[in-house]
């Protein structure tokens, strides 16, 4: 059997419309299991707590709710080719890991929510991230490439399909969603991170519309959670 991980990147009230349609999206997909990357502060300018009906909303879905930063800006030049400003974890020391970690979590805790799950922006972390993570009491945290699970330190090998939403790169990720998603069709464990941003694009919202579809025809749907627990599904990918 092989397994999905359907995601929503980027959850703010700065995206209040594009989080509707997304989760019009999944229903009208039957996408009955799916986690929500929330962004506690985003930009700074919009917190979780300034926003309770948008909080209420999120927990009525009853799924799973995953820390996506604290901010999600920042980062270094370095980082150009995967994201633009997006970076937020992968340069800073161990303070500042810490201190953005404390903040998000205290607004998290503020709207009464714990996660235990945590994507950094755009997928990048630093050499801090990961004991940080475990010391605040997280189970695993998800990468490009795959997730790591914390406490034993196995990581499950799992490719992503997602769109890009920079000028140039947004036209060559819809040329190329097509051929990822049958390039993955293997795969034991993929992930289908749509973002916020993806909304505001028709074709891109279309193309969704397809994978997501033909994905619960073909995979068992988890959660983040599903796959940490004691009774997740067995694996072959499992390593350390």
């Amino acid at each position: 059997m092989s397994f999905a991980i359907v995601e929503l990147h980027d959850v703010s009230p700065y995206y209040y419309e594009e989080t509707a349609r997304a989760l019009e999206l999944f229903n009208l997909c039957g996408i009955e299991k799916y986690s929500l990357l929330v962004v506690p502060n985003f930009c700074e300018k919009y917190p979780l707590y300034k926003s309770a009906g948008f909080v209420r909303s999120l927990l009525a879905t009853g799924q799973e709710i995953v820390l996506h930063g604290y901010t999600h800006r920042g980062g270094s030049l370095r980082d150009f080719i995967w994201t633009y400003r997006e970076g937020e974890f992968s340069n800073l020391d161990l303070m500042e890991t810490y201190s953005k970690l404390e903040k998000a979590l205290e607004i998290m805790e503020v709207v009464g929510v714990k996660p235990e799950v945590f994507v950094p922006p755009a997928w990048l972390g630093n050499p801090h991230l990961e004991d940080l993570l475990y010391a605040f009491g997280f189970k695993a945290v998800a990468y490009r490439r795959g997730i790591r699970e914390l406490e034993r330190g196995e990581f499950f090998t799992s490719p992503v399909i997602t769109f890009s939403n920079r000028p140039i790169l947004s036209a060559m990720s819809i040329g190329l969603s097509l051929f990822m998603f049958r390039r993955y069709r293997k795969a034991e464990l993929l992930r289908l991170a749509l973002h916020t941003k993806d909304f505001r694009d028709k074709r891109k919202v279309k193309l969704w519309r397809f994978m997501l579809t033909k994905a619960k025809k073909e995979r068992r749907l988890i959660s983040y959670g599903e796959l940490l627990s004691k009774s997740r599904p067995a694996l072959a990918l499992q390593g350390v």
